[in-house]
């Protein structure tokens, strides 16, 4: 949540996932963007507004056992969408310029902005630690 505190991104509020439901109580949403995936994303469907949408954009939980309910979906008249652009882009190539000039646009502005922290290669098992923990600010680049 520090990383994101101190980002550049235009959060209105930033609430961590093991509070989620408790931080947020009865705001509803209509649009909620999921790059996490697991037990976030099924928290995720509780804080639809009837008629929200919930995009599925990536699963960094790593939790690929973890689903959404159909019923779920169908009695909170809410929608799901994913969308993979590692597999969307390659088979429609039109969609790539206005991708990239969108992500420039992004890395402009300096939303793209990432702090990135060089370790020796002596350090190789500290650091991924702290990728596996999550308590790395952003990019880990080892140095030999």
């Amino acid at each position: 949540m520090a990383a994101a505190a101190t980002s550049r991104l235009p959060y209105d509020q930033i609430v961590g996932s093991a509070t989620m439901l408790d931080a947020l109580g009865d705001e509803k949403f209509d649009v909620i963007v999921d790059p996490v995936g697991g037990r976030v994303r099924t928290q995720s469907l509780q804080l639809l507004a009837p008629g929200g949408r919930l995009l599925l954009v990536g699963n960094a939980s790593g939790d690929w056992e973890h689903g959404v309910n159909g019923n779920t979906i169908w009695q909170g008249n809410v929608i799901v969408a994913g969308f993979n652009a590692g597999g969307y882009l390659p088979a429609h190539p039109e969609a790539v310029p206005d991708a990239a000039a969108a992500a420039l646009t992004a890395t402009a502005s300096g939303l793209a902005d990432t702090e990135i922290e060089l370790l020796p290669l002596a350090e190789a098992a500290t650091a991924h630690q702290r990728l596996q923990e999550h308590t790395a600010p952003g990019r880990v680049v080892l140095v030999p």
